[in-house]
């Protein structure tokens, strides 16, 4: 994964164009859309059309449907639900774009959102599609300083029921306490600092994704996801990884630890959002297939 997303290529809109004929024609097929309308979009009726590259970034913005755009906030969490199953299943899919979404929305407490998306093995642009469930609390509250999603399943399409239920007790108690406010010296020899290489090696492109999160979580409610969406490209400058030292030989097994802790510095060059930033950025997982919890929080600085 690479952390950019240009305004524009000819090769991202062709295939953006491929993209959507598709998703058309599988709409005839199935009968799932109805309208006489030239200008019908398949966007309109739940289908994103959001197209992302090999490096599972969306494509410029002249190819967005506005439609859409407002469910950046979503395809973070598809993209969240992909990463932990490549890293259960040892692969390395590519997100590509949202088929469908449905939600439950618990009033004052969470949200629950079934996700259908489209994935792509980089090795030969073979499709795949996934289903996942990711409970999140993200809605648009102004200033909540920490925020939340806990991924219960990420399977294949079509593969056997999965377990739900989150196993709290399989959790380390060492990471059930409040987040900390950023790195202290008492816990610098637990930890690991991301090489520079490592920051920009494709196969860490999900330490990018950790940044969105941040960013994200530092900016909803005063923007909306689509204004949050716009302000990117981030870049990530350090990353410092913390664990308990749960199995790992080589200070560099830290980074792809089931459970670990985050401190992530990065630069937003946009307005209204240009600056600097620190997050802290807690990954934990209870072992069963599809699980893992993100908890974030962020400064401007």
């Amino acid at each position: 994964m690479g952390d950019s997303s240009p305004e524009y290529d000819p090769d991202y809109a062709r295939f953006a164009a491929e993209v959507r004929a598709e998703l058309k024609e599988y709409a005839k097929d199935e009968y799932i859309f109805s309208s006489s309308s030239s200008s019908y979009d398949p966007a309109d009726q739940g289908w994103s059309t959001y197209v992302t590259d090999a490096n599972a970034f969306f494509a410029g913005r002249r190819i967005k449907p506005k439609a859409w755009r407002v469910h950046y906030d979503r395809g973070l969490c598809a993209r969240l639900a992909l990463y932990c199953y490549n890293l259960q299943n040892g692969t390395d899919y590519d997100f590509r774009f949202i088929c469908q979404l449905q939600e439950q929305n618990r009033v004052s407490s969470f949200t629950k959102s079934f996700i259908t998306f489209e994935a792509v093995n980089p090795a030969d642009r073979s499709p795949l599609f996934f289903e996942t469930c990711v409970k999140h609390i993200d809605d648009q509250v102004t200033f909540v300083p920490k925020l939340w999603w806990e991924t219960h399943i990420c399977r294949v399409e079509g593969s056997e029921e999965a377990d739900y239920e989150w196993n709290d007790e399989a959790v380390n108690d060492y990471y059930k306490s409040e987040l900390p406010k950023w790195l202290s010296d008492d816990h610098q020899q637990q930890c690991y600092v991301v090489e520079q290489s490592e920051l920009h090696d494709k196969k860490n492109g999900w330490l990018a994704l950790l940044t969105e999160f941040a960013f994200f979580t530092k900016w909803n409610g005063p923007l909306s996801p689509a204004e949050i969406e716009d302000c990117r490209p981030l870049i990530t400058q350090r990353v410092v990884v913390e664990t308990h030292g749960e199995g790992e030989k080589e200070p560099s097994d830290k980074l792809n630890a089931a459970n670990a802790i985050f401190y992530i510095s990065f630069e937003c060059v946009e307005d209204p959002t240009i600056g600097h930033y620190r997050a802290v950025v807690r990954k934990t997982m209870d072992g069963k297939p599809g699980h893992m919890r993100l908890e974030v929080t962020c400064s401007k600085v």
